[in-house]
């Protein structure tokens, strides 16, 4: 049910993939009924982020009834998704700047104006983070 669900259909996307290798390797180990544990899932979803692919994850367990994204709504229409994911983590460094990393008319072109990455503007979905920082 889960793979038709955010699939669509068997033997399609990264879900499937893992899920069938991790299916064979039940198989091939064992003669009882094989089922996906917790555990199981818990690793499916991990080799999707190791990936890249926090998106597919979200959209996954959006589809199955979890809340996982904020909306933006502009007057009922051109809702689109946001998600992040990037952090940058330090210590004993002072972070002395930040990019900003959309001028203030492309901000007002997603948040205001329905818009959304990636675009004729913006070739990707993805926003590069970065930082400049000092010792202290």
């Amino acid at each position: 049910g889960f793979l038709l669900k955010t699939n669509g259909e068997l033997g399609r996307g990264g879900t499937f993939r893992h899920t069938s290798a991790v299916f064979q390797e039940k198989i091939e180990s064992s003669k009882e009924l094989v089922e996906l544990t917790r555990r199981d899932w818990y690793g499916i979803f991990a080799r999707e982020l190791a990936e890249g692919k926090w998106w597919q994850v979200v959209y996954d367990l959006e589809v199955c009834g979890s809340n996982m994204v904020s909306h933006h709504s502009n007057n009922g229409k051109n809702q689109f998704y946001q998600g992040w994911l990037d952090y940058i983590y330090f210590q004993r460094l002072t972070c002395t700047g930040v990019q900003d990393v959309l001028t203030e008319s492309e901000r007002m072109c997603i948040y205001s104006n329905g818009d959304a990455l990636p675009n004729e503007w913006h070739p990707s979905d993805h926003l590069p983070v970065s930082a400049i920082f000092s010792w202290e």
